[in-house]
């Protein structure tokens, strides 16, 4: 059994060391032939082929590729620019420097045709670069306010007693219980009294103790946040009370509340915060990269999805003079008007900012090649040679970029076509720079 697999293996191992031998011969051979026809190619001056995936073979008759069995396919010999074939092409080099790794390029109108080359000019247009970002709804930090006693004493009852409650400016909160308060209020009625009660034809000596008693307590009731209506109130009562009512500062809704029946408080400390939506801000988040565009007063067209994409526009009022060391975003301030109360703090919105950069030369974004390191665009020459050329850019857009150094108002960039005429170009680089090497 054992001398039978060995008689059926021993010739299938046999076969592939011969296939593997004469397939070295033939690549050896075709490499020989390759290199042969391209000499003898070269030497005459009939029509020469080569194959489309091994450039490199040259035949002076037509036949199939020795390396991979493709047909090949006659040589269309490009038209010289004026001037002669090496000199033309080391004329129009001169005009620009150089791009390393890739020359310039002819390329006859039947290929420019075939391959769907498009060109465009460099020319002046005004330049509007558009930032896009998103923002979010947060109060009016200016129309925020929070209740908080100057006195110690009991909460005795809530007018309003949920958070998120709308209240009008005036409006009763609670009222309190405070023994200092009471206290003031029977001291401000003595020397209101005492005050009343001096006869007109007293000295100016009494009068003035009387007027300056009566002014100290009433500044300590205004010290307290006591109103001239409570005092007005508390003189034609002619009694102390025992409860004093605290009122809403401002028109909005109960951000917090602190406040519960019975509790007993310090002075200063917190028992409701109301803020007003009737206008609102912003805060749009934007790239460190943009920020130096960012100016006072432009205006920023503000989309809220979640609002069937109701738009509107609002005006840039602050810059924000920090930057997130993690996201290295800085951020801008927009302000809205909410009369009716649609827009709620913590909302998203997506911000839209076009800025104007004035007129500047731009080459379109289908003409620029980043690589990373440069960018690069083919200019057409005047003796039809694809030139290419390095860019020094500025500003960017989605169809535009600002060129600063490269190209020139007027001239024309390949935008179609681009990536077949670049590798071209790389193609041709490397094929003259292996030639070189082997000259030398």
């Amino acid at each position: 059994m054992t001398a039978s697999v060995r008689s059926r293996l021993s010739p299938a191992r046999g076969g592939a060391a011969w296939k593997l031998a004469l397939l070295c011969v033939v690549v050896f051979a075709c490499l020989l032939v390759g290199c042969g026809g391209s000499d003898s190619a070269k030497s005459g001056g009939s029509q020469q082929y080569h194959c489309p995936m091994h450039p490199t073979y040259v035949s002076d008759k037509p036949g199939d590729c020795p390396i991979c069995g493709m047909k090949l396919v006659p040589i269309k010999e490009d038209k010289p620019p004026a001037g002669g074939g090496h000199e033309g092409h080391s004329a129009a080099a001169k005009e620009a420097p150089g791009v390393p790794g890739r020359i310039s390029i002819s390329l006859s109108a039947d290929k420019r045709q075939m391959i769907g080359l498009a060109l465009s000019k460099v020319e002046k247009r005004e330049l509007t670069n558009t930032v896009r970002t998103t923002a979010v709804v947060m109060h009016d930090e200016t129309r925020y306010a929070r209740i908080a006693p100057r006195f110690g004493g009991w909460v005795r009852k809530l007018h309003v007693n949920f958070t998120g409650a709308p209240v009008e400016i005036g409006q009763p909160l609670f009222t309190v219980y405070s023994p200092e308060l009471f206290s003031t209020e029977n001291e401000y009625l003595i020397a209101w009294r005492g005050l009343q009660q001096l006869k007109a034809d007293v000295s100016a000596e009494p009068r003035t103790g009387a007027t300056n008693l009566l002014g100290s307590v009433r500044r300590r009731l205004e010290l307290w946040e006591i109103g001239d209506g409570e005092i007005r109130a508390l003189e034609q009562r002619g009694t102390a009370s025992d409860e004093m009512p605290f009122r809403s500062p401002i028109a909005g809704h109960v951000v917090a509340k602190m406040a519960v029946e019975g509790k007993s408080f310090m002075a200063g400390e917190s028992l409701y915060d109301v803020a007003d939506l009737s206008h609102l801000w912003l805060d749009a988040w934007v790239f460190e990269s943009d920020l130096p565009l960012m100016k006072l007063g432009l205006q920023a067209t503000v989309t809220f999805p979640y609002l069937g994409n109701k738009t509107l526009t609002a005006p840039i009022t602050f810059l924000y003079p920090h930057i997130d060391p993690q996201t290295r975003r800085g951020r801008v301030r927009l302000e809205l008007d909410n009369p009716e109360h649609l827009l709620r703090p913590d909302m998203w919105a997506s911000v839209t900012i076009q800025i104007p950069l004035g007129e500047k030369v731009l080459i379109p974004a289908s003409a620029v090649i980043d690589t990373g390191q440069r960018c690069v665009a083919f200019v057409d020459g005047e003796d039809k040679h694809l030139q290419p050329r390095e860019l020094k850019v500025g500003f960017k857009t989605d169809d535009y970029y600002e060129v600063l150094e490269g190209v020139k108002e007027g001239e024309k960039v390949v935008t179609r076509a681009l990536f077949l005429v670049d590798s071209e170009s790389q193609l041709k680089a490397a094929i003259a720079g292996m030639t070189g090497e082997q000259k030398q």
